[in-house]
């Protein structure tokens, strides 16, 4: 896998980790209502991916966990988005310098 791949599956696993945390909020008062959970796998050339779990059973929401989820999540979008951007502008310089 390239760098520009890596930072890409980086910044889909940081939106699937923010959008599982944000609907786990909205269903805060939800009744019977099953949390899902993000797990962050690497995959074998490169990059990551997030796996997104439903609970087995019901749970309350624990607000302090899924505000550290968005935490998370802002960080893993934040460092995939430089890291994206330090690879393109490395291409374009080995362009330059092959052009």
């Amino acid at each position: 896998m390239d760098s520009l791949t890596i930072a890409a599956s980086g910044l889909r696993s940081a939106e699937l980790r923010m959008a599982a945390s944000a609907r786990n909020v909205a269903n805060l008062n939800t009744p019977a209502f099953r949390p899902l959970r993000t797990h962050q796998v690497s995959l074998a050339g490169g990059g990551s991916a997030a796996q997104v779990t439903q609970e087995a059973r019901p749970q309350e929401v624990d607000l302090a966990r899924e505000f550290l989820e968005q935490i998370r999540a802002g960080f893993q979008y934040k460092a995939s988005l430089r890291t994206y951007a330090a690879a393109a502008e490395m291409r374009g310089h080995l362009l330059d310098i092959l052009a």
